[in-house]
């Protein structure tokens, strides 16, 4: 039972980060000025926070060493690839459109870890996925 509530904030906060990036991405070529502010650096970082907690309780609960179950270890790699485009897209990019393709490659690789974990496989099947569904 606790994993699964604990599951629920997983997800929720998963589907929570894609959204507000975008919103974020959105606002960085419509009104650069929002994502400076505190409350949307805040809340992105303490979603993120539950997000990471979350994450790692599932991994205790479940007694899994990522580095030893291949499709966790990818979608780590994915996770790492995925901060660093966003740091591009929303803070380091020299220009909008830099950062408007680092945002969308972003937005590629978080999909790619959904299918990741959905599929439990480093190289998902989507068809499989969404007969799930």
């Amino acid at each position: 039972m606790l994993y699964a509530w604990i599951k629920l904030i997983h997800v929720s906060t998963v589907v929570f980060t894609i959204s507000f990036f975008s919103l974020r991405l959105f606002w960085m070529i419509t009104a650069p000025g929002m994502i400076k502010k505190r409350w949307v650096r805040k809340l992105s970082a303490y979603n993120d926070t539950i997000l990471l907690l979350a994450g790692i309780a599932m991994l205790v609960i479940l007694r899994l060493n990522p580095f030893q179950v291949d499709w966790l270890t990818t979608k780590l790699v994915a996770l790492l690839v995925y901060i660093l485009l966003g740091m591009h897209a929303l803070h380091f990019g020299k220009t909008k459109s830099s950062r408007l393709t680092s945002g969308v490659l972003a937005l590629f690789t978080v999909g790619y870890m959904v299918l990741v974990a959905l599929g439990r496989s480093p190289t998902p099947d989507i068809l499989m996925i969404l007969q799930r569904f």
